[in-house]
């Protein structure tokens, strides 16, 4: 379980863009070998590259390593491609 004193702390490492570590990685919710989507401590984040694959993740310590081409990191506050849904989607 991620540490009360850590429960904000995230730190992001890309090594040459072929291998990201990352911590206060909560959950995966999704992946595939174009993008791994993660729920973080503070945000959700989207991993974006090409021949993604899930090398080591562990919810007890919130570490996640990821190996690939790396694109880029996104952060969302909430799931990307999720829309709200509300009382105006009701009447379209």
């Amino acid at each position: 379980m991620i540490d009360s004193t850590d429960e904000l702390k995230q730190d992001v490492i890309i090594k040459s863009r072929k291998q990201i570590v990352m911590s206060g990685v909560m959950d995966v919710n999704s992946f595939d070998e174009h993008e791994v989507i993660v729920q973080t401590n503070s945000a959700c984040a989207s991993i974006e590259g090409e021949n993604l694959k899930i090398d080591r993740f562990n919810s007890q310590n919130g570490e996640l390593i990821v190996n690939g081409t790396i694109n880029g990191i996104f952060y969302y506050n909430k799931e990307p491609g999720k829309k709200k849904k509300g009382i105006g989607t009701l009447f379209k």
